[in-house]
């Protein structure tokens, strides 16, 4: 079983900006590869984007990088639960 940690960056200062945001994207591609199931992926929401990686020593150097906020290990757990009761 893989573990996810999942970095929430807002849309907010400084990454509120587009370019900001392809920056970003860009780095993160060069530095992780393009996104997929084994290193990393992203999820766009309406107020966030959530990073979700695969490896505790990436997940570290992506958020230390963009000052994104950690998911805490119970809202991880729920979203693992929902997985399980969704049969995914």
């Amino acid at each position: 079983m893989t573990i996810t940690i999942t970095i929430r960056v807002p849309w907010q200062d400084p990454y509120d900006k587009d370019f900001m945001w392809n920056e970003l994207l860009a780095w993160t591609a060069q530095t992780y590869g393009l996104p997929s199931g084994d290193n990393w992926s992203y999820h766009p929401t309406h107020d966030y984007m959530d990073f979700h990686f695969y490896n505790e020593n990436d997940a570290m150097m992506f958020q230390l990088k963009t000052a994104g906020q950690r998911r805490t290990a119970a809202e991880q757990a729920v979203e693992l639960v929902g997985v399980y009761v969704n049969g995914g």
